[in-house]
């Protein structure tokens, strides 16, 4: 279930409201995107749904030194944060933890 949105563009096409600045088609693949991350109960949900399109936000190149390291660490402590493909040059950036998605953000896709 989406709980909160970081665009409030984006607010208003899970709405259903017309956005002048966001072109018809990636209007509609947004919404039918919204609505599985809406529908999802858990990260499984997710994939299944989606596919490869679904990737975890992990940017192994970013050194995370910590002075008190734990000492039994969970390996999928950074799985919560998690990007979605949508089309068009365009992604949806969201974290989802305990079935609910937060922050949902749309973000152009780097470029080659």
């Amino acid at each position: 279930m989406i709980k909160t949105f970081a665009s409030p563009r984006l607010r208003m096409i899970w709405w259903g409201r017309p956005s002048h600045s966001t072109p018809a088609n990636l209007a509609t693949v947004l919404r039918r995107d919204l609505a599985l991350l809406h529908a999802a109960t858990d990260a499984e949900d997710l994939q299944q749904a989606c596919g490869r399109r679904l990737q975890p936000m992990i940017d192994e190149s970013i050194p995370f030194d910590t002075p008190d390291p734990d000492p039994d660490p969970d390996p999928n402590d950074h799985h919560d944060r998690y990007t979605l493909r949508v089309g068009y040059g365009w992604w949806l950036l969201f974290r989802f933890t305990a079935g609910e998605a937060h922050g949902v953000a749309l973000d152009e896709a780097p470029g080659p």
